[in-house]
């Protein structure tokens, strides 16, 4: 009979093999095999001050924007700007022809005079009339009748008076002249052209840049802080570029005019116009801006990283760490926000870790591990593969 001899080397390596992979599996399940702890930045909450604002998309809209049409018909024989110019109210524009104007007016002056001397000769008639009468060489008819031309004198040069005037009303219509101080746009009627009160098309435009207004909506949640501001006295307002830091130097600063009294059905929201002095013409018709409306004085309020606050179905939360490292979610009121920070009304207490990245990852419950300084990013503290072992083993 032959006897075969079997080495335990191998079947050591075997079982050796198999303790390396179920220590290998409980480290990747870690105990009791559950998820492993999940690194994630955090931070201590702290407080600071924040003062509660409104900001919001503007539109720069002038205070008036006038259409400048004629008011009689007529060919235009002179244009007294250039497109583009600031004018102030008053001034001429456009002169129309005003030569059958001006005869029109010649006519009603010398109907006037004419009145005059036929009204001065009727009262000099009835003041003869009056001595004359006491003598017995007239009768009473003839004084009445002298009484009557003498008033029919005085209503004579009342009537041509209003004509004078009529004529230098229409004689100054064919004279065009800016109805307020703006800038005028483009010029639709050139010399020889005849205008009418009717045409579809004005002469020019002009659009008042100072002051000038900036038209935004104030949302629903935001519309009784408006309404409490407001009460307690002027609202500074500032705007700055669209494409600009909300945080950054502002384009004109200005205060709070107009609060619609309709809120919009469509969204819930309520106008409001802010106006501004516009030195230098810095804010444009129709530019969109960024409006940021102060709306009370600066308080404490929880300050977190806006990447550490998450929206929520009912409302925004965040993800706090108690002391055994698990971490859970926690409903918030956002004050606001300023500089990338949000500010809590609620919620946070100040020193509670709060969890400011990797958040998609988390479940409530979960175990995590915070990053410590100087640690990587991405990666936990793990001892180097291939340490020798220490001398003396």
């Amino acid at each position: 009979m032959i006897t075969v001899k079997t080495s335990p080397l191998p079947i050591l390596g075997a079982l050796a093999l198999v303790l390396a992979a179920c220590s290998s599996s409980d480290e990747a399940g870690g105990k009791g095999g559950g998820r492993p702890p999940s690194l994630v930045g955090a931070e201590a909450a702290k407080s600071a001050d924040f003062a509660p604002r409104l900001v919001a998309l503007g539109t720069v809209t002038p205070l008036q924007t006038v259409a400048v049409r004629p008011r009689a018909e007529g060919e235009i024989i002179a244009v007294m700007f250039q497109e583009g110019d600031n004018v102030r109210a008053g001034q001429p524009l456009f002169r129309l022809d005003d030569r059958a104007a001006r005869a029109q007016l010649a006519q009603a002056r010398a109907q006037l005079a004419s009145a005059r001397a036929t009204a001065a000769q009727a009262s000099a008639d009835y003041g003869r009339a009056q001595q004359l009468v006491g003598k017995g060489f007239i009768s009473g008819t003839v004084l009445d009748q002298r009484k009557a031309l003498a008033q029919g004198g005085t209503a004579g040069i009342a009537g041509a008076e209003a004509a004078v005037r009529n004529a230098e009303t229409m004689l100054s219509y064919l004279t065009v002249r800016a109805p307020v101080s703006g800038r005028t746009g483009e010029i639709n009627f050139r010399l020889g052209a005849n205008v009418r009160p009717a045409d579809a098309l004005p002469l020019v435009t002009v659009n008042q840049l100072s002051p000038i207004s900036v038209r935004f909506l104030v949302p629903p949640e935001e519309i009784q802080n408006v309404r409490g501001a407001m009460a307690k006295g002027r609202l500074a307002v500032a705007v700055r570029p669209r494409t600009g830091e909300l945080d950054g130097p502002p384009l004109a600063s200005g205060s709070l005019a107009f609060l619609d009294n309709n809120v919009d059905p469509g969204n819930g929201s309520v106008t409001a116009k802010a106006e501004f002095n516009n030195p230098g013409d810095i804010l444009w018709p129709g530019a969109i801006v960024n409006v940021d409306m102060a709306l009370g004085m600066p308080s404490p309020r929880i300050a977190l990283p806006e990447a550490a606050v998450q929206t929520g179905r009912d409302a925004p939360f965040v993800w706090t760490i108690d002391g055994e490292g698990k971490v859970a979610m926690r409903d918030v009121t956002v004050a606001g926000r300023s500089g990338g920070k949000v500010f809590l009304a609620s919620g946070v207490k100040e020193g509670e870790r709060i969890v400011t990245d990797a958040l998609s990852k988390l479940k409530p419950g979960d175990k995590v591990r915070t990053k410590g300084p100087g640690k990587p990013g991405n990666a936990p503290r793990t001892a180097a593969i291939g340490t020798p072992a220490p001398a003396g083993g």
